[in-house]
């Protein structure tokens, strides 16, 4: 009976593990199948295969315009996020006072608060403070406050295996805090910031839930003008596009799991 029992849940894990491995993978095959058709629409299976779609993406004026736009967003918001992940990552490693539970779970609550509430609750507060018209900001400060958490767990990962005793033996040689931690602990710690300033400027690169909410006329990321465009044009553009912004994705992942693992978010 026991052994019964253990083939039936271990035959459930299997089950359960290639829906949820078909489940994620099935859109990313349609997708990418999809970008090559030589129709004028989006279908699946595509009737023909073609490149059209990817030479059509690269000559459009709205690919490149909201291309840069996301760069410039995601490279100034992932630096923020690394400074400010940082600094977090340096108190709650380091140090022990009244709070310090609640700081930590103010600082990772991006990760667990949905997109669409922290979107709408920041463009509340744009329109509150009437600088809703600033896209580019807004877009800044909103992806800088859900990429913090990512370069927080990455560096706090590293510094909490750092051995103090060595920042300890470098001030009691009179080094300085300040010293110390640049020659001691930052060269420790340089995996972790590389690690989350990857996964930083990919989420942010990638957003669309926030982004549609802060995005205005002057500053529209590609995720967002992608689902504009899906909603009004039936052309396979966005979908060339989304192929080439998946394996971009993938190559970022491949970087960190070849260069520091991507335990380093799960370790602390």
């Amino acid at each position: 009976m026991g052994d019964l029992f253990l083939r039936s849940g271990r035959g459930l894990v299997t089950a359960m593990a290639i829906f949820w491995l078909v489940f994620l993978v099935a859109p990313i095959v349609v997708t990418l199948a999809s970008s090559f058709t030589s129709s004028t629409y989006l279908t699946f299976p595509p009737p023909g295969y073609s490149v059209r779609w990817y030479l059509s993406a690269f000559d459009s004026e709205w690919v490149w315009s909201t291309f840069w736009n996301s760069v410039v967003i995601a490279v100034v918001s992932t630096a923020i996020a690394v400074a400010l992940g940082i600094a977090a990552a340096r108190v709650l490693a380091r140090h022990r006072f009244y709070g310090r539970g609640l700081f930590e779970y103010a600082v990772l609550s991006p990760l667990i608060i949905p997109g669409v509430v922290v979107g709408f609750a920041l463009l509340n507060v744009s329109v509150l403070i009437e600088t809703q018209d600033a896209g580019l900001l807004n877009l800044i400060i909103g992806h800088t406050m859900v990429t913090t958490p990512f370069t927080l767990r990455s560096v706090w990962s590293s510094m909490a295996g750092s051995e103090i005793s060595l920042e300890e033996a470098a001030q009691s040689l009179g080094a300085t805090r300040w010293s110390a931690f640049w020659l001691i602990v930052f060269p420790l710690i340089v995996p972790g910031i590389v690690a989350g300033a990857i996964i930083a400027f990919t989420f942010s690169f990638n957003d669309v839930t926030i982004s549609a909410f802060l995005s205005a006329r002057e500053a529209r990321t590609l995720p967002v003008e992608l689902m504009s465009h899906i909603e009004y044009l039936p052309d396979p553009t966005p979908a060339a596009v989304s192929s080439l912004m998946i394996v971009i994705t993938l190559a970022f992942f491949l970087l960190i799991e070849r260069t520091v693992g991507l335990d380093v978010f799960a370790d602390r």
